[in-house]
């Protein structure tokens, strides 16, 4: 029973889940940056501050997270309305 709800498991629904909770704990004033433009020595990365702009919408600072990155609402609605959709496909799946 154990490996059969293992191969049940959706794969998107645990990277996103996982992305937000990380996305929500991060300390946005740490230099830390997973964004290989910047690793490589790229100034301009037309992603850059999406994450701490996340990071502050799940945090109800609003006017934070369109000053980091104006697609940053856009984005955490997104995310968040995937992860209730996938959330339900799980459930029913499981359920069956």
């Amino acid at each position: 029973m154990g490996l059969i709800f293992l191969k049940k498991l959706n794969i998107e629904l645990i990277a996103w889940a996982l992305g937000i909770v990380i996305l929500y704990n991060v300390n946005p004033e740490s230099s830390f940056t997973i964004c290989p433009l910047a690793i490589i020595g790229f100034k301009f990365c037309p992603g850059c501050g999406l994450g701490h702009g996340i990071h502050f919408f799940l945090h109800g600072q609003w006017t934070a997270a369109i000053q980091h990155h104006w697609l940053s609402p856009v984005v955490a609605l997104t995310l968040c309305y995937r992860i209730i959709e996938l959330s339900k496909q799980q459930y029913f799946s499981l359920k069956h």
